[in-house]
């Protein structure tokens, strides 16, 4: 009997359970996926109740797996809505979608393959030969020859500043996914949000839609905001013309050729980096370490604008907020947060130091990626035993392509596997969903294949 254990039941644990269902025909396959919360599928993107808070593709391009990627359309017809192609479509449907693919996989399984579902958190991993034990919270073990990390999403780091006191503030929240964030704050209160993301996006939407008549501020060392879907524009592939670019310079110089060439033909620069995609990944690894470290201290910022948009319809109510005096962005690197009756953040900006106030914080910089930094027991124990370690950039865990990880020693682990968040440093773009469905199949015929 194959046994294959899944530590994580977000977006990238389900599709690789839905994936294994689907594949799993010669011999019994047991699955076992484990996830604290009972929300199987949704993890932290999807969980959010509010239909203002949209995903950030659209819904034509949003199916489960590789061979399907109109299937999230087609569900959603076939549940009665009406969204076309290019709509951007409320998250939570997708989070239900992803249930739903589960539940299908599960009835639609080959005799051969079960799936066990343990309400429950992983806290250590022993390997002994080529089997896995999985200790669970409540003390119950899982036997496994593969396991699969699908983490999501961690909580934010805090800022760096001189004095962290702040962080122990009831008004200061490391994240605006943790409980009541919303429920906290007073509707005529200042907002400071740090970051100019997505997530503040989603946090401006919620206090919006809240009714929130207090002023709000973002601030980013950049003051940049994501910028805005505009689809029905097509550029073709100009891969082949990067192959074997090493220099981030001479990169950016060909794309920006092409943004121009673009323009040019009444097309759109979103579609040149759209066109990127496929080519992304090979891009990345082909780079040397000190070309990507160039990359993430000079561009990267710039490039998760262009790259990660948000819909027209969210960009309106930004718009709105700004004309109206109810939202300020802000660029400045911050310098010190203290706390005298509210929060007081200083922030160089323009060659001299600034000052904001505030009575609430949240923190939108983004979920930590440096696995040393999470305080997990699970991956602190696994640093500990020496079947992971950090990839060169401090991204996540270094790992193979295929998501077989690498340990302390620098051999491969032919037990532990990962996808999604983990595998930045080495994909560099391998957080939504396009990518994951991808990585979650063919781990799948990984897992499969012994």
């Amino acid at each position: 009997m194959r046994r294959i254990t899944i530590i994580g039941g977000g977006a990238s644990g389900t599709l690789v359970a839905a994936n294994l269902l689907r594949s799993a025909a010669s011999g019994l396959t047991e699955i076992n996926l484990v996830e604290r919360s009972s929300a199987v599928g949704r993890g932290v993107a999807y969980s959010t109740r509010d239909d203002i808070h949209l995903l950030n593709v659209p819904a034509s391009r949003m199916g489960a797996f590789p061979d399907g990627v109109g299937h999230f359309l087609e569900w959603l017809r076939s549940k009665g809505f009406e969204y076309s192609e290019n709509d951007f479509v409320p998250r939570r449907l997708f989070g239900e979608y992803l249930r739903d693919v589960l539940e299908r996989a599960k009835s639609d399984r080959h005799e051969m393959a079960r799936l066990n579902l343990f309400e429950d958190d992983a806290v250590d991993v022993s390997i002994q030969g080529e089997k896995a034990q999985v200790t669970l919270v409540s003390g119950e073990f899982l036997y496994s020859e593969k396991v699969v990390l699908a983490f999501g999403n961690f909580l934010p780091p805090h800022p760096t500043v001189r004095d962290a006191s702040f962080t122990s503030h009831p008004k200061y929240f490391r994240s605006p996914w943790v409980e009541n964030v919303f429920e906290s704050i007073d509707s005529e209160a200042s907002v400071l949000i740090i970051g100019t993301g997505l997530s503040m996006v989603d946090v401006v939407l919620k206090l919006e839609a809240a009714g929130h008549t207090g002023p709000v501020t973002a601030i980013s060392t950049r003051g940049l905001l994501p910028a805005v879907h505009k689809l029905d524009y097509s550029y073709p592939s100009f891969a082949e013309e990067l192959n074997g670019r090493t220099r981030v310079t001479e990169i950016f110089k060909i794309v920006r050729a092409h943004i121009k060439r673009a323009e040019s033909d009444s097309s759109d620069w979103r579609a040149v980096i759209d066109s990127l995609r496929p080519a992304t990944q090979n891009l990345w690894r082909n780079l040397p370490l000190s070309e990507k470290r160039n990359f993430m201290r000079h561009l990267s910022r710039y490039w998760n604008v262009a790259r990660h948009r948000m819909p027209a319809e969210a960009a309106k109510t930004l718009d709105r907020l700004t004309v109206e005096g109810r939202l300020f962005v802000l660029k400045g690197r911050l310098q010190n947060i203290d706390v005298n009756g509210n929060f007081r953040l200083g922030y160089h900006a323009d060659g001299r130091l600034n000052e904001v106030s505030a009575d609430f914080i949240i923190n939108c910089i983004g979920s930590e990626s440096n696995f040393r930094k999470l305080g997990s027991p699970l991956v602190n124990n696994l640093f500990e035993r020496g079947y992971i370690r950090s990839d060169r950039l401090n991204f996540g865990l270094d790992a193979l392509p295929n998501g077989s990880v690498v340990g302390q020693n620098g051999q491969v682990n032919n037990v532990i596997f990962t996808l999604g968040t983990a595998l930045k440093g080495t994909l560099w773009e391998t957080t939504a969903i396009p990518e994951i469905r991808t990585q979650a199949a063919r781990l799948a015929e990984v897992l499969l294949a012994d």
